[in-house]
């Protein structure tokens, strides 16, 4: 048997390829395609802010993927490292929004400060779309470069589910 020696150009482009044939993704992770949309609440950007996460309905196993939603009520999903998006299937849509903003800080032996209003009465979303269980939102990602996904919120949220733009 004979002994191969590898140079530094050699050892570099070995290690590219096993890594493209293996798919650079650590053991027991499923393939992610990228999604990103936009959340509306009655034709508007939610005001806000929030998180977004698609919960399998479908029973596939993998890793949840979820999201911030900015105040231009745009998100985009991670499930292993920002922006690399979610598995393929089903999901039912959940929907948390930031109606409150945290109280700023108080010194030692001060009374801490109440909690500030975010958004008003007017534009707080329906709680039925941050239930796991009941939200009326659901989607489905493809196994596609790019998955774009928009959500338009109702005020009168309910039965039938309302699916979302892919």
């Amino acid at each position: 048997m004979r002994n191969i020696k590898l140079d530094g150009a050699m050892w570099i482009a070995l290690t590219l390829t096993v890594a493209v044939a293996s798919g650079c993704g650590e053991p027991g992770q499923v393939k992610v395609y990228p999604v990103k949309g936009k959340i509306t609440f009655d034709g508007k950007a939610m005001v806000g802010g929030g998180a977004i996460s698609f919960v399998p309905t479908a029973g596939q196993s993998g890793k949840t993927a979820g999201g911030e939603i900015k105040s231009d009520g745009t998100y985009e999903l991670r499930t292993y490292k920002d922006g690399d998006g979610s598995m393929t299937g089903e999901f039912r849509v959940v929907i948390s929004q930031v109606v409150a903003k945290e109280p700023p800080k108080t010194n030692d032996g001060e009374a801490p400060a109440a909690a500030t209003s975010a958004v008003s009465e007017a534009d707080h979303i329906p709680a039925i779309y941050s239930d796991h269980q009941n939200s009326p939102l659901t989607t489905k990602v493809e196994p596609k470069p790019a998955n774009v996904i928009d959500f338009n919120l109702q005020r009168s949220a309910g039965p039938p589910p309302q699916t979302g733009a892919g």
